[in-house]
Protein backbone atom coordinates (compact mmCIF):
# COMPACT_ATOMS: atom_id res chain seq x y z
CA UNK A 1 0.00 0.00 0.00
CA UNK A 2 1.36 3.42 -0.95
CA UNK A 3 -0.02 6.77 0.16
CA UNK A 4 0.52 10.40 -0.68
CA UNK A 5 1.51 11.95 2.70
CA UNK A 6 -0.44 15.17 2.28
CA UNK A 7 -2.46 15.23 5.49
CA UNK A 8 -1.88 14.67 9.17
CA UNK A 9 -3.71 11.35 9.63
CA UNK A 10 -3.99 11.85 13.38
CA UNK A 11 -5.85 15.17 13.18
CA UNK A 12 -9.60 15.05 13.73
CA UNK A 13 -11.65 16.69 10.98
CA UNK A 14 -13.14 19.81 12.61
CA UNK A 15 -16.19 20.12 10.34
CA UNK A 16 -17.21 16.51 10.75
CA UNK A 17 -16.26 15.70 14.33
CA UNK A 18 -19.66 16.69 15.73
CA UNK A 19 -21.45 14.45 18.14
CA UNK A 20 -23.39 12.41 15.58
CA UNK A 21 -22.01 13.46 12.20
CA UNK A 22 -21.08 10.44 10.07
CA UNK A 23 -18.56 10.52 7.24
CA UNK A 24 -18.78 8.06 4.35
CA UNK A 25 -15.45 7.74 2.55
CA UNK A 26 -15.37 6.35 -0.97
CA UNK A 27 -12.42 3.97 -0.92
CA UNK A 28 -11.35 4.46 -4.53
CA UNK A 29 -9.03 6.66 -6.55
CA UNK A 30 -11.07 6.03 -9.71
CA UNK A 31 -12.69 9.35 -10.59
CA UNK A 32 -15.15 7.67 -12.94
CA UNK A 33 -16.47 5.51 -10.08
CA UNK A 34 -16.61 8.54 -7.77
CA UNK A 35 -18.65 10.44 -10.35
CA UNK A 36 -21.21 7.62 -10.44
CA UNK A 37 -21.34 6.63 -6.76
CA UNK A 38 -21.17 9.93 -4.88
CA UNK A 39 -24.51 11.41 -6.05
CA UNK A 40 -26.27 8.13 -5.20
CA UNK A 41 -25.04 8.27 -1.59
CA UNK A 42 -25.41 11.98 -0.94
CA UNK A 43 -29.19 11.60 -0.79
CA UNK A 44 -28.96 8.92 1.92
CA UNK A 45 -29.65 11.01 5.03
CA UNK A 46 -29.06 14.35 6.66
CA UNK A 47 -26.01 14.52 8.87
CA UNK A 48 -24.06 12.21 6.56
CA UNK A 49 -21.03 13.52 4.66
CA UNK A 50 -19.73 11.75 1.54
CA UNK A 51 -16.03 12.35 0.97
CA UNK A 52 -13.41 11.06 -1.45
CA UNK A 53 -9.83 10.04 -0.76
CA UNK A 54 -8.64 12.96 -2.87
CA UNK A 55 -10.67 15.44 -0.83
CA UNK A 56 -9.11 14.04 2.35
CA UNK A 57 -5.54 14.05 1.01
CA UNK A 58 -5.50 10.29 1.53
CA UNK A 59 -5.15 8.88 -1.99
CA UNK A 60 -3.93 5.35 -1.46
CA UNK A 61 -2.99 2.59 -3.87
CA UNK A 62 -4.24 -0.73 -2.54
CA UNK A 63 -3.00 -3.83 -4.29
CA UNK A 64 -5.96 -6.07 -5.09
CA UNK A 65 -4.55 -9.40 -3.95
CA UNK A 66 -7.79 -11.32 -3.38
CA UNK A 67 -9.25 -13.79 -5.89
CA UNK A 68 -12.90 -12.69 -5.61
CA UNK A 69 -14.74 -9.42 -6.00
CA UNK A 70 -16.00 -9.72 -2.43
CA UNK A 71 -12.49 -10.30 -1.13
CA UNK A 72 -11.09 -7.23 -2.89
CA UNK A 73 -13.99 -5.02 -1.80
CA UNK A 74 -13.51 -6.07 1.83
CA UNK A 75 -9.75 -5.54 1.56
CA UNK A 76 -10.21 -1.98 0.35
CA UNK A 77 -12.94 -1.11 2.85
CA UNK A 78 -10.90 -2.41 5.79
CA UNK A 79 -7.69 -0.71 4.64
CA UNK A 80 -9.29 2.72 4.30
CA UNK A 81 -11.24 2.33 7.54
CA UNK A 82 -8.04 1.54 9.44
CA UNK A 83 -6.21 4.41 7.73
CA UNK A 84 -8.80 7.10 8.41
CA UNK A 85 -10.39 5.87 11.62
CA UNK A 86 -8.22 8.15 13.82
CA UNK A 87 -9.52 11.21 11.97
CA UNK A 88 -13.25 10.67 12.39
CA UNK A 89 -15.39 9.83 15.38
CA UNK A 90 -17.95 8.17 13.13
CA UNK A 91 -16.84 6.70 9.83
CA UNK A 92 -18.04 4.35 7.09
CA UNK A 93 -15.54 3.12 4.51
CA UNK A 94 -17.33 2.30 1.28
CA UNK A 95 -15.48 0.18 -1.29
CA UNK A 96 -16.44 -1.72 -4.42
CA UNK A 97 -14.96 -4.20 -6.82
CA UNK A 98 -16.52 -4.81 -10.20
CA UNK A 99 -16.07 -7.57 -12.72
CA UNK A 100 -17.30 -8.41 -16.20
CA UNK A 101 -18.09 -12.12 -16.45
CA UNK A 102 -18.29 -13.43 -20.02
CA UNK A 103 -19.85 -16.85 -20.57
CA UNK A 104 -17.74 -17.72 -23.62
CA UNK A 105 -14.58 -17.01 -21.63
CA UNK A 106 -15.66 -19.16 -18.66
CA UNK A 107 -16.34 -16.09 -16.54
CA UNK A 108 -13.27 -14.10 -17.50
CA UNK A 109 -12.13 -11.42 -17.03
CA UNK A 110 -14.04 -11.40 -13.72
CA UNK A 111 -11.97 -10.20 -10.79
CA UNK A 112 -9.18 -9.29 -13.23
CA UNK A 113 -11.35 -7.02 -15.39
CA UNK A 114 -9.28 -3.89 -14.72
CA UNK A 115 -6.05 -5.65 -15.68
CA UNK A 116 -7.26 -8.06 -18.36
CA UNK A 117 -5.11 -7.07 -21.32
CA UNK A 118 -1.45 -8.20 -21.38
CA UNK A 119 0.90 -5.21 -21.02
CA UNK A 120 4.61 -4.78 -20.27
CA UNK A 121 5.59 -5.50 -16.69
CA UNK A 122 5.31 -2.46 -14.45
CA UNK A 123 2.49 -0.90 -16.47
CA UNK A 124 -1.29 -1.14 -16.26
CA UNK A 125 -3.69 -1.64 -19.18
CA UNK A 126 -5.88 1.24 -20.23
CA UNK A 127 -9.62 0.98 -20.75
CA UNK A 128 -8.93 0.78 -24.49
CA UNK A 129 -6.37 -2.01 -24.03
CA UNK A 130 -8.90 -4.11 -22.12
CA UNK A 131 -11.69 -3.55 -24.63
CA UNK A 132 -9.46 -4.43 -27.60
CA UNK A 133 -8.25 -7.58 -25.85
CA UNK A 134 -11.81 -8.63 -25.02
CA UNK A 135 -13.04 -8.15 -28.58
CA UNK A 136 -10.05 -10.05 -29.95
CA UNK A 137 -10.65 -12.97 -27.58
CA UNK A 138 -14.31 -13.14 -28.65
CA UNK A 139 -13.87 -12.56 -32.37
CA UNK A 140 -14.68 -16.15 -33.37
CA UNK A 141 -17.67 -16.78 -31.09
CA UNK A 142 -21.37 -16.02 -31.39
CA UNK A 143 -21.88 -16.72 -27.69
CA UNK A 144 -21.90 -13.12 -26.48
CA UNK A 145 -23.86 -13.19 -23.19
CA UNK A 146 -22.21 -11.64 -20.13
CA UNK A 147 -22.94 -10.32 -16.65
CA UNK A 148 -21.57 -7.16 -15.06
CA UNK A 149 -21.30 -7.61 -11.29
CA UNK A 150 -20.42 -5.19 -8.48
CA UNK A 151 -19.76 -6.11 -4.86
CA UNK A 152 -19.75 -3.31 -2.28
CA UNK A 153 -18.19 -3.70 1.16
CA UNK A 154 -18.79 -1.31 4.04
CA UNK A 155 -16.78 -1.15 7.24
CA UNK A 156 -18.07 1.36 9.76
CA UNK A 157 -18.20 2.78 13.24
CA UNK A 158 -21.33 4.75 14.10
CA UNK A 159 -22.89 6.09 17.30
CA UNK A 160 -25.31 3.73 19.00
CA UNK A 161 -27.73 4.03 21.87
CA UNK A 162 -25.36 2.13 24.14
CA UNK A 163 -22.03 3.20 22.67
CA UNK A 164 -20.17 2.84 19.36
CA UNK A 165 -21.41 0.24 16.87
CA UNK A 166 -18.85 -1.36 14.55
CA UNK A 167 -20.13 -3.26 11.53
CA UNK A 168 -19.06 -4.81 8.24
CA UNK A 169 -21.50 -5.61 5.43
CA UNK A 170 -21.35 -6.63 1.76
CA UNK A 171 -23.99 -6.38 -0.96
CA UNK A 172 -24.05 -7.21 -4.65
CA UNK A 173 -25.64 -5.84 -7.81
CA UNK A 174 -25.60 -7.31 -11.30
CA UNK A 175 -26.99 -6.75 -14.76
CA UNK A 176 -27.23 -9.10 -17.73
CA UNK A 177 -26.24 -8.22 -21.25
CA UNK A 178 -24.06 -9.16 -24.18
CA UNK A 179 -20.74 -8.17 -25.69
CA UNK A 180 -21.07 -6.28 -28.95
CA UNK A 181 -18.70 -6.86 -31.87
CA UNK A 182 -17.62 -3.23 -31.95
CA UNK A 183 -17.67 -0.18 -29.73
CA UNK A 184 -20.95 1.70 -29.57
CA UNK A 185 -21.38 5.05 -27.80
CA UNK A 186 -19.10 7.71 -26.37
CA UNK A 187 -20.07 7.88 -22.69
CA UNK A 188 -19.09 5.88 -19.63
CA UNK A 189 -15.78 4.13 -19.08
CA UNK A 190 -14.18 0.71 -18.99
CA UNK A 191 -16.14 -1.91 -20.93
CA UNK A 192 -19.20 0.34 -21.28
CA UNK A 193 -18.86 0.74 -25.09
CA UNK A 194 -19.09 -3.03 -25.69
CA UNK A 195 -21.60 -4.11 -23.01
CA UNK A 196 -25.15 -4.01 -24.37
CA UNK A 197 -27.70 -4.12 -21.54
CA UNK A 198 -30.32 -6.78 -22.19
CA UNK A 199 -33.22 -4.71 -20.85
CA UNK A 200 -32.27 -1.59 -22.81
CA UNK A 201 -30.79 -2.91 -26.05
CA UNK A 202 -28.13 -0.22 -25.79
CA UNK A 203 -24.60 -0.17 -24.42
CA UNK A 204 -23.83 1.74 -21.25
CA UNK A 205 -21.74 4.09 -23.40
CA UNK A 206 -24.86 4.99 -25.40
CA UNK A 207 -26.66 6.08 -22.24
CA UNK A 208 -26.60 9.29 -20.28
CA UNK A 209 -25.28 9.14 -16.71
CA UNK A 210 -28.86 9.30 -15.45
CA UNK A 211 -29.95 6.39 -17.66
CA UNK A 212 -26.94 4.31 -16.66
CA UNK A 213 -27.57 5.00 -12.97
CA UNK A 214 -31.09 3.59 -13.31
CA UNK A 215 -29.89 0.30 -14.80
CA UNK A 216 -26.27 -0.43 -13.95
CA UNK A 217 -24.81 -3.13 -11.75
CA UNK A 218 -23.04 -0.48 -9.70
CA UNK A 219 -26.17 1.60 -9.09
CA UNK A 220 -28.05 -1.55 -8.06
CA UNK A 221 -25.30 -2.43 -5.60
CA UNK A 222 -25.20 1.16 -4.29
CA UNK A 223 -28.98 1.14 -3.82
CA UNK A 224 -28.71 -2.09 -1.79
CA UNK A 225 -25.78 -0.69 0.21
CA UNK A 226 -27.69 2.52 0.91
CA UNK A 227 -30.68 0.49 2.09
CA UNK A 228 -28.49 -1.65 4.33
CA UNK A 229 -26.68 1.36 5.74
CA UNK A 230 -29.93 3.24 6.21
CA UNK A 231 -31.35 0.33 8.20
CA UNK A 232 -28.24 0.19 10.37
CA UNK A 233 -28.40 3.94 11.04
CA UNK A 234 -32.13 3.81 11.81
CA UNK A 235 -31.63 0.95 14.25
CA UNK A 236 -28.88 2.71 16.17
CA UNK A 237 -29.34 6.48 15.99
Amino acid sequence: MTRKPEHDMTKMEPAESGERKITIVLATNNRDKVREIKPLLERLASGVYVRTLAELGAETEIEETETTLEGNAKLKARTIFNLLSPRFSWLVSFADDTGLEVAALDGEPGVYSARFAPVPEGTAPTYDDNVRHLLARMEATDRRNAIFRTVIAMKGRIPGRNGPVVFEETVEGSVEGEITRERKGENGFGYDPVFRVASARATFAQMSTEEKNRLSHRSRAVDKAAGTLGAILKANL
